[in-house]
């Protein structure tokens, strides 16, 4: 048994840092890509907002998207695989 728990502690650990690779990657590509679409927009559109503004903004609606929630799939989908073959495993 304490074997089964120190192997499901490890992999949440490893989980959790794929997860946080994914989730600060993506953020920074966001940003960027926020801050190269500022760059191209007319000058009278950043004569009336500001650049850390605009990206702020960006970055808020980033955050209420799918994106950062299809992100959790790292949890999600290789807790459904250990499930089923589990299941398998047990049941066949």
């Amino acid at each position: 048994m304490f074997v089964i728990i120190r192997n499901i502690v490890i992999i949440f650990i490893l989980l959790s840092i794929a997860y946080a690779i994914l989730s600060f990657t993506a953020r920074v590509k966001h940003r960027v890509h926020l801050e190269a679409e500022y760059k191209t927009q007319s000058e009278l559109r950043q004569i009336t907002e500001e650049k850390d503004v605009f990206v702020a903004r960006g970055m808020k609606r980033y955050g209420r998207s799918y994106k950062p929630k299809l992100i959790l799939g790292v949890y999600i989908i290789p807790g459904l695989i250990m499930g089923f073959l589990i299941y398998l495993a047990q049941y066949t």
